[in-house]
């Protein structure tokens, strides 16, 4: 008999509402978990632009997980709130193991600081090793997204800037930071919440990747470091080697990894916890604490 079709798509309102009632019913659980579940399935396509749980994978959802860490230091949600999300998330996960033998771990709340418990450091930060093989990674393919990718990952862990940031960011912000000694963001760069934010040119290899980019850009004619047509497009093919990446190689690699690594890199220079806060983009700086000790 033919295996009978089960929906995996939630790329709209309506679809996550249906979605979000077959997981439910899978668990044998009633709407209170299908309201949250909904909640999850519309956050994932809103924060990480999931569409699908084919879609879902290990860098999705710790980009799902980093934003609610960071609703939940602004005030925006309580951990009693979050702690409920994850419970949702997890029977999301669960739920795509099965169905299409995914093999994702689930969150605990207590590791990701998002329990009503006291809080437990993890350290999340990419190691330079890993940030190095998978530069390399990048570096063989040959492949103009691949090339963008590799500049904004580099941005990422000097700038601690966010994934979408790096990839939207435009050529006349960078042009203006390489005049100034400043990398001035604001909402045309795509910023979180449209928050603008100062991030000082500190050191030569700052410096090094602003001017790689920017030269990127002049060479490819290009308004942003997104060589596709669509944000969305260049997106989507990152999460996707990133994939590739930690399959062949038996890492663990994760974009926000590399905001971590600079926060962790600025403590350990002396940099004060509030300076990194801002820098980062924080409403307030305790959820810094998440990044590093």
């Amino acid at each position: 008999m033919p295996k009978t079709p089960f929906q995996t798509s939630f790329r709209n309102m309506h679809q996550a509402s249906y979605l979000a009632r077959d997981i439910a019913s899978f668990f044998n659980k009633g709407s209170s978990l299908e309201n949250r579940i909904e909640t999850i399935l519309n956050s994932l396509r809103e924060w990480t632009g999931t569409r699908s749980l084919k879609q879902l994978d290990s860098q999705r959802v710790e980009a799902f997980v980093s934003t609610l860490q960071e609703r939940v230091a602004n005030g925006e949600l309580t951990r009693r709130t979050a702690e409920n999300y994850l419970s949702a998330l997890n029977r999301v996960i669960e739920y795509a193991n099965f169905r299409l033998d995914k093999g994702l771990e689930t969150i605990s709340p207590r590791e990701m600081g998002l329990s009503r418990g006291p809080f437990v450091f993890v350290d999340r930060a990419v190691s330079k090793e890993t940030h190095e093989k998978f530069v390399s990674f990048l570096s063989e393919k040959q492949d103009i997204r691949a090339q963008a990718l590799s500049l904004s990952v580099e941005l990422q862990r000097k700038f601690g800037l966010r994934l979408r940031e790096s990839l939207a960011i435009k050529e006349t912000t960078i042009q203006k930071a390489l005049e100034t000694g400043v990398l001035h963001l604001t909402k045309e760069d795509l910023t979180k919440n449209s928050r603008e934010r100062e991030i000082p040119i500190r050191s030569e290899s700052q410096k090094e990747a602003l001017e790689k980019a920017y030269d990127f850009m002049k060479e490819n004619n290009l308004f942003s470091l997104a060589p596709t047509t669509t944000l969305r497009e260049q997106y989507n093919y990152s999460y996707n080697v990133a994939k590739e990446f930690n399959r062949e190689t038996n890492e663990n690699f994760h974009y926000h990894g590399e905001r971590h690594a600079f926060a962790q890199s600025m403590i350990e220079h002396g940099v004060d916890r509030a300076t990194v806060s801002s820098w980062l983009g924080h409403n307030r700086e305790e959820i810094t604490k998440v990044y590093a000790k």
